[in-house]
């Protein structure tokens, strides 16, 4: 018993040590990438130690990292975004700045529409669909650890894992749906302007299931009936 204390010891100790070695200093920036100005109050996380930070009134944070770890940036109404130092130089500290993209872009805004993707490229986007971040499961419980994978599982910061991965499903549900939209208008099957595409999408209020397994006579069938519905209750079809 005290030679398997004595080995959990060493091993601690041992891997304490690499984590210090391989720590980084990190200062974090996130500005909005329309008005430049810095987000107080974006999460930061690191789901591999669940450890979740909030940036200031500048817009900055300081998290613990390594060069192994995944963080993320999450704000509501904004698109997470997902970074890594794992490609970079190896150095000791690091300044990122990073600008966050509205969900929802504003009638005062400039707009940028990209060129509409194919069918058949929207369709290679639907079947990669709700593909989970592997730095987001849930880990597995280990008969080395079950009481740490265990508390795991029921802590508090597991909810900010799952609020997480829902906000990036939801993301990359209204991208494609977007993607669709353009495809409609450029092919003369709607007239619907952009700046209507997220209160339409709403509207819409189809599962992300939907668009991931249904074929595309069936989704374009039902986005065109609702566009019908919709475009009679907003007067945008006469």
């Amino acid at each position: 018993m005290r030679l398997a204390a004595i080995g959990f010891l060493i091993c601690f100790l041992s891997s304490s040590v690499v984590a210090q070695q391989d720590s980084l200093k990190v200062k974090v920036t996130v500005l909005d990438s329309y008005t430049k100005r810095p987000m107080s109050g974006v999460s930061v996380i690191n789901p591999k130690t669940s450890l979740t930070l909030s940036t200031d009134a500048r817009g900055e944070v300081q998290p613990d990292m390594s060069h192994h770890d995944t963080l993320f940036l999450f704000y509501p109404g904004y698109k997470t975004i997902r970074f890594s130092l794992g490609d970079s130089l190896t150095k000791k500290e690091y300044a990122l700045r990073f600008s966050l993209d509205p969900l929802v872009t504003g009638l005062s805004q400039n707009v940028i529409i990209k060129a509409p993707k194919t069918l058949e490229q929207i369709e290679e986007d639907r079947k990669k669909m709700g593909i989970t971040p592997r730095e987001l499961e849930r880990p597995a419980l280990s008969f080395s650890s079950p009481i740490s994978a265990i508390y795991e599982l029921l802590s508090g910061r597991a909810k900010e894992r799952e609020k997480l991965k829902e906000q990036m499903k939801d993301d990359e549900f209204r991208k494609i749906f977007k993607e669709l939209l353009r495809y409609y208008n450029e092919n003369g099957l709607t007239d619907l302007p952009e700046k209507d595409f997220e209160e339409f999408i709403s509207y819409c209020n189809l599962p992300p299931d939907f668009l991931k397994y249904s074929t595309d006579y069936e989704i374009t069938k039902t986005v065109i009936g609702m566009y019908n519905k919709y475009g009679r209750e907003s007067g945008i079809i006469k």
